[in-house]
């Protein structure tokens, strides 16, 4: 399931996910976090906002959920 979240992920414009090991992934966002945040909340999607730490500006944590809360992310993002 996490190959597949990263590939949709990777596939998306203004989304630059990294590879992870963990159920989580990260992402540096061109529209900046915080729009992205703001978007996510609004469909009901929660995700860390992450862009506070050193290096790591207009960036999100990620994690990875069930097959239709992926959908629903996807879904959201592309909206965006």
């Amino acid at each position: 399931m996490y190959a597949v979240t990263l590939a949709a992920l990777v596939a998306l414009p203004g989304v630059h996910p990294y590879p992870s090991a963990a159920n989580f992934v990260l992402a540096r966002f061109d529209a900046g976090a915080a729009h992205v945040f703001d978007g996510l909340l609004a469909h009901s999607i929660l995700v860390r906002d992450v862009s506070h730490y050193p290096g790591l500006a207009n960036h999100l944590r990620i994690s990875v959920g069930t097959p239709a809360e992926n959908d629903a992310l996807l879904t959201a993002l592309r909206g965006l």
